[in-house]
């Protein structure tokens, strides 16, 4: 592979130049390619190795990943065009011209260079997952080896939309209960910031003696209004410090992942989500005609939760004692009694890739389910967490009116 830069008049007239990336290392090579298609090529040069390296970063750094969306609507299309009696390159060429995204039909004009110079269409997928993502490539592979490649990338294309609806009903489970905890949390600091002093003041100059809870309110109210700054920013910096280790650091993720397993809301949607991408991903390779040990490998790299991507290092290494499946998912631990009957159902009847797909379903309708029902599982206990709050503010707040009505009374 190198870096060309080039100046080349097409058959139309038009002229043409810049630098392009091709799977050649020598000139004349790159000659042959660029006038493949009978344009004239005023010249050609190999760019230096430090300005192949700056071109590169700089291509990696500013090219956009294509959304699932436009993944599935991609891979249909050359799927359809395939059946249609279509090449391969001119199918993908076709398909990329349907795609709004800058950069992306100079990708797709790169992935064919390639493909053309010798390379086969998974290698050159497995180079550019801001394309195809790493969990299609192995039946991009299956589809070339036994030419069935465009009923692989539509099986690529239906996975992903499922995957897609999926991660879209784990991100609005998630959603409802983290903007309600932020909204109360916001609800308080402004009481305490805002409201309170306004009040304690008052009764400071109406020279009210104030109870205990009253006092703890007081204090309370003095540190936010004298170091918010300085919490807000210590906040902001861990949040940024956490976000960094968590990318960067296996040990944070696998802590972060397991404390968010044993919140009782978050535990139920993590898991039907991490369930549902497990089953669903399992069904369609065995279905492709991976070999089971092979599977677990390929999951295993897929999924992005610590604690099951752990489980399912279990499972591999309970398949390479020769357990059998549902023994392994069973030794795990983490995988419900359910999901290991299902198993066991369809290693025994031979319809494991049917029952996967059953439990996929179901894991998926339940999570569909929780959208729907989130709100009322944790409407008590905001009601709950709220009005204690609110009743211990607002307890504070009055006791000292109230004594200065008995006082007054008194009087």
């Amino acid at each position: 592979m190198g870096y060309f830069r080039y100046k080349l008049i097409e058959p139309t007239g038009r002229i043409s130049s810049g630098i392009i990336n091709l799977p050649y290392e020598d000139e004349m090579s790159a000659s042959f390619h660029l006038e493949r298609d009978n344009g004239t090529l005023v010249y050609v040069r190999k760019v230096g190795v430090i300005a192949s390296f700056i071109t590169g970063n700089i291509h990696l750094i500013t090219r956009k990943k294509l959304t699932r969306t436009l993944q599935v609507e991609f891979l249909s299309n050359i799927s359809m065009m395939l059946r249609s009696g279509i090449t391969l390159t001119t199918a993908m060429k076709e398909a990329a011209s349907g795609i709004d995204m800058p950069g992306f039909e100079s990708d797709i004009d790169d992935v064919v260079t390639r493909i053309q110079g010798g390379a086969t269409f998974s290698e050159t997928a497995d180079k550019y997952r801001h394309i195809f993502p790493k969990t299609i490539i192995p039946l991009i592979r299956i589809g070339e080896e036994t030419g069935k490649l465009d009923q692989m990338l539509m099986e690529a294309s239906e996975h992903i939309k499922r995957v897609e609806a999926i991660l879209s009903d784990t991100k609005q489970a998630l959603l409802y209960p983290s903007f309600v905890f932020i909204t109360m949390g916001a609800g308080v600091i402004f009481w305490f910031y805002y409201v309170v002093p306004k009040i304690i003041s008052l009764f400071e100059e109406m020279d009210v003696s104030l109870p205990l809870i009253t006092r703890c309110l007081l204090s309370i109210s003095s540190f936010l209004q004298g170091y918010f700054h300085l919490l807000l920013l210590g906040v902001v910096s861990i949040i940024f410090i956490f976000v960094i280790f968590y990318k960067g650091n296996q040990r944070v993720r696998w802590i972060a992942d397991a404390l968010l397993l044993k919140l009782p809301v978050f535990k139920t949607i993590i898991s039907a989500s991490n369930l549902a991408f497990i089953t669903e991903y399992f069904s369609l390779l065995i279905n492709a005609g991976i070999d089971i040990v092979q599977t677990m490998h390929i999951l295993k790299d897929s999924i992005r939760n610590e604690i099951y991507r752990e489980k399912l290092g279990d499972v591999i290494k309970g398949l390479t004692r020769s357990d059998t499946i549902s023994d392994s998912f069973k030794n795990a631990v983490i995988f419900p009694s359910f999901v290991v009957r299902m198993i066991n159902i369809g290693e025994l009847s031979g319809t494991l890739d049917e029952q996967l797909k059953n439990i996929a379903i179901n894991y998926r309708n339940k999570l569909s389910l929780l959208v729907a029902t989130i709100g009322k599982m944790i409407e008590p206990a905001v009601l709950i967490i709220a009005g204690i709050l609110f009743a211990i503010i607002i307890g504070g707040l009055f006791l000292p009116i109230y004594d200065l009505v008995s006082q007054v009374g008194g009087r």
